[in-house]
């Protein structure tokens, strides 16, 4: 089976700052060690591979690495140590924000998020993507700051999930959509999976994982502490309910 996420002892500290120096990617980027930042150690020896079509499980309590362990594989953080590859389209569902700029207008962001990599979109397909979202015309001009963070993961799903991606990195957040839309998301969400070769998906709730994925790696204190093998129902859906 070929590999479309290859990591080898990947290792990623996060540096302790002072009141002096609040910029956390300045010292990332530019070696905290080196710099005489001290630093804690959110992962140590990762090894693990996701294979072209796997569907892969993070499971772990609060501080295990989950959310870090995606990050370094949607290239947000580089590792400290350690060797990170990742082969194809890649779409990032990690957060509220998920890389958009706060400050521009929501059509500025759905613009900007549909050209990465591919052709300039077309005023019908930024419609379309904004019609799914339900939301009222007057939003399309407002700076996403100014959005409730349900308008917001809206609008981002919305972009997201209309991505021609290889690679899906999701951690789960969609508790902030309201219930009355949270069906129609999740449809959007299984068909955008069902399209996507891989997903690697990061959650509490160990039996979403196991009617999702192939294998589940347990987390524990960053490092990787076990991986169990899961079957997923042919019958189940895919992403089953995420609240």
């Amino acid at each position: 089976m070929s590999h479309v996420i290859e990591l080898k002892g990947v290792e990623l500290h996060y540096p302790l700052l002072d009141a002096e120096d609040r910029s956390f990617r300045k010292a990332l980027f530019g070696g905290a060690a080196a710099r005489g930042y001290k630093a804690i150690r959110a992962l140590s020896g990762i090894t693990l591979q996701v294979g072209a079509g796997e569907r892969i499980g993070l499971y772990g309590p609060n501080g295990s690495g989950k959310s870090s362990l995606l990050r370094v594989m949607a290239g947000i953080y580089p590792p400290t140590r350690g060797h990170v590859e990742v082969r194809g389209r890649t779409a990032a569902l990690l957060g509220a924000t998920a890389g958009a700029n706060l400050e521009a207008s929501a059509y500025e962001n759905i613009r900007t998020l549909l050209r990465i990599g591919h052709a300039e979109p077309s005023r019908d397909r930024i419609r379309e993507i904004w019609s799914w979202t339900e939301l009222n015309d007057a939003y399309l001009g407002l700076p996403l700051r100014m959005m409730s963070s349900g308008m917001m993961m809206k609008v981002l799903v919305a972009v997201v999930t209309a991505l021609d991606a290889e690679v899906l990195l999701m951690d789960e957040w969609l508790g902030v959509i309201d219930a009355a839309f949270l069906e129609k998301t999740q449809t959007r969400m299984e068909a955008f999976v069902a399209r996507c070769g891989s997903l690697v998906l990061a959650s509490h709730n160990y039996a979403l994982l196991e009617r999702t994925c192939d294998r589940i790696y347990h987390l524990k204190e960053g490092s990787i502490d076990s991986v169990v093998e899961a079957a997923p129902s042919a019958a189940a859906p895919r992403i089953a309910a995420i609240a």
